[in-house]
């Protein structure tokens, strides 16, 4: 599939190319913004300028320090995948969002960011495009592909609550097994995919941070994507730039099924991540332990109530199997199996002494429990103990005595 053309038009939002415009390319529109430069953001940044006609590729670092490492890179990002040759790509483009002048007074970058894609973890998201949001507009489209539910509402409800000045969004998730091997080195080790999907556009978000994009009492229905033509233009050319990467393995699906896969990986997330911190073990080390796989069932057990209550929903075919605790079950085993020698970023967030995603996964599970009246004692607990042993990783952080080197 070509990639879609953008053309320029002067208006108050979208002004038309000028003379001082900071990059090559004739047209602005075409340039697109990474914001997140981890493993996913190195994997889609480093396709999407491996194109035979690459676009003009900018990462938004956030600070001196990671522009310091790109540049010790030599600018370029380099993947590792099994049977293939080493792959190192070059060309990208480094933004600071927090820069700074001499007397201290923010640096602002005046030129509109058409197309973005965020790959943050879910809780940074607001703060991370917080330095940006002026450079958005109506016409933008931001791409949010991340792990949890409820983060275009937090976005929304947050940074962008006039539905008239709102950008365009899109919504994806990631099967791709990523993990790193420097500053801007990875390894792809398990080809997957990324599935992408299109929210209705303008409509007011449900509360945050346990909301969808959309009312939360109306069921989605379609069972086919929006033809990429009747798009924004910014947002026909993000999707379409994105499927012509065949390392990326992309494809647009319907909005019921985009949000089935987001609410199975969710199921995934919710068992594994905590109880890999609760027991400090491997992905695998999960698997074959009868006193863990009771604790897994009853915490799908509440899952699979909460899941199959959503109104958003009652319109997907067959949802009390696809959501059943049974399968959920299984497909938790089959992800374990597949990742058994890998710690969970969740554990890795709390041994650093980093807030995780909780919030997002268990948390957005509790509230929707919340909300449809049923109970979810398991699904709290284990936001109690992530967020407990966190505390006590960063409070014993803060009493370790600092060592110097004589």
């Amino acid at each position: 599939m070509a990639s879609a053309q953008l053309h320029s038009t002067a208006s108050p939002t979208r002004p038309s190319p000028r003379q001082d415009y900071p990059y090559p390319e004739a047209n602005p529109q075409s340039r697109i913004h990474v914001l997140g430069i981890g493993n996913i953001g190195k994997v889609v940044a480093h396709s999407l300028r491996s194109l035979p006609a690459p676009p003009p590729v900018s990462l938004l670092l956030q600070n001196y320090t990671k522009k310091r490492e790109f540049d010790s890179a030599n600018s370029a990002i380099t993947v590792f995948r099994p049977n293939r040759a080493e792959s190192s790509v070059a060309g990208f483009d480094a933004e600071l969002t927090n820069a700074f002048a001499g007397d201290g007074s923010p640096i602002i970058n005046p030129w509109p960011i058409w197309n973005l894609i965020v790959t943050t973890k879910a809780h940074h998201t607001v703060a991370a495009l917080k330095p940006i949001v002026s450079r958005l507009t109506r016409d933008s489209t931001i791409l949010i592909l991340q792990n949890g539910m409820g983060v275009v509402n937090e976005v929304t409800a947050q940074l962008f609550p006039d539905p008239e000045s709102r950008p365009h969004f899109v919504t994806g998730i990631t099967t791709h097994g990523i993990y790193s091997k420097g500053p801007f080195s990875i390894v792809q080790k398990g080809f997957g995919n990324i599935q992408l999907g299109c929210p209705p556009l303008r409509l007011e978000p449900a509360p945050a941070p346990f909301g969808f994009w959309y009312p939360p009492k109306e069921p989605l229905s379609t069972d086919k994507p929006p033809p990429l033509s009747s798009l924004a233009p910014t947002t026909e050319y993000l999707i379409s730039t994105l499927l012509d990467a065949p390392d990326l393995s992309a494809s647009h699906i319907s909005l019921p099924e985009l949000l089935s896969v987001q609410l199975e990986k969710l199921a995934v997330n919710a068992v594994i991540n905590p109880l890999t911190v609760l027991f400090d073990c491997h992905n695998g080390e999960l698997l074959e332990n009868f006193y863990i796989a009771q604790t897994m069932r009853v915490v799908l057990w509440e899952v699979s109530q909460v899941l199959c209550a959503l109104p958003e929903v009652a319109g997907v075919p067959g949802r009390e199997i696809r959501f059943s605790a049974e399968r959920l079950y299984d497909v938790v085993i089959k992800v374990a199996r597949a990742t058994a020698d890998n710690w969970s970023s969740m554990l890795q967030d709390v041994r650093n002494g980093k807030q995780t995603e909780i919030d997002y996964i268990n948390g957005f599970v509790v509230g929707k429990a919340r909300e449809n009246s049923l109970p979810c004692t398991m699904n709290l607990m284990l936001v109690n103990i992530v967020k407990g042993k966190g505390k006590i990783v960063q409070q014993r952080e803060k009493m370790a005595v600092p060592f110097v080197e004589a």
